[in-house]
């Protein structure tokens, strides 16, 4: 896990696309459109790769065309706000109906069926919609660990994100912390959990955009599949 991050990393969705939705110019959408790029390129990818999508095109050729043709529109970010549809769904089923569309507009040029029928892309997936599953939620552990290192910097506490990514990712013990960073072992567990409620907290707000709830047991039931996932115990 990086622990880089980027500068004025969007603590959630939610706010981020609001904004650039009601601001609707030419550089917010392509903020918005990068942005969601830097969450659900590499999702997406996957499933193209292991899905009957990469019959379409190249799996990375295929995503970078969607993103261009739908999530620069404003139009398609603003039905994803009206719909109450989980964002990730709503990404991936966007780019199952664009790579249909690529193969309605090949059998029209070649007036004749390609031998993919459009309805069956996303028949008997399973292991596509894992791996679709498996990077998000990646992905969201790191875009969490990266918003809780922002805010432990704009407090002057770098050192408690440095503590939990050493501890939590490099497994690097307490003690051993504690030789390196001059502190008493109970200074270190307190660093560790200081970052580590920054790093749930943002995680729990995306989440709750995500599913566009604020219901505990929904996002406890969510934090628990990306923990799953990932092998996150944080």
């Amino acid at each position: 896990m990086p622990r880089e991050v980027l500068a004025d990393f969007p603590t959630t969705h939610a706010t981020f696309l609001t904004v650039c939705l009601d601001t609707a110019t030419a550089e917010s959408l392509s903020e918005a459109r990068n942005h969601l790029m830097a969450r659900y390129r590499a999702p997406l990818v996957a499933y193209a790769a292991q899905s009957r999508l990469a019959t379409v095109d190249e799996p990375d050729e295929l995503v970078h065309g969607f993103f261009a043709a739908k999530v620069a529109d404003a139009r398609y970010l603003a039905d994803w706000r009206a719909s109450g549809i989980p964002l990730r769904r709503w990404m991936l089923n966007g780019l199952v109906f664009h790579a249909r569309g690529i193969l309605r507009d090949r059998a029209r040029e070649n007036a004749r069926s390609d031998g993919a029928e459009p309805e069956n892309l996303v028949s008997n997936t399973p292991d596509a919609e894992h791996a679709f599953e498996r990077a998000w939620a990646f992905a969201l552990v790191e875009a969490a660990c990266r918003a809780a290192y922002a805010t432990l910097d704009i407090d002057g506490r770098t050192r408690a994100y440095d503590c939990f990514h050493r501890h939590f990712f490099d497994g690097v013990s307490y003690a051993q912390l504690a030789v390196e960073c001059g502190l008493s072992e109970s200074a270190v567990a307190g660093e560790v959990r200081l970052a580590m409620r920054r790093v749930r907290a943002e995680a729990e707000s995306m989440l709750r955009d995500e599913i566009g709830t604020a219901d505990g047991r929904a996002i406890a039931a969510e934090l628990m599949r990306v923990r799953e996932l990932t092998g996150w115990s944080v």
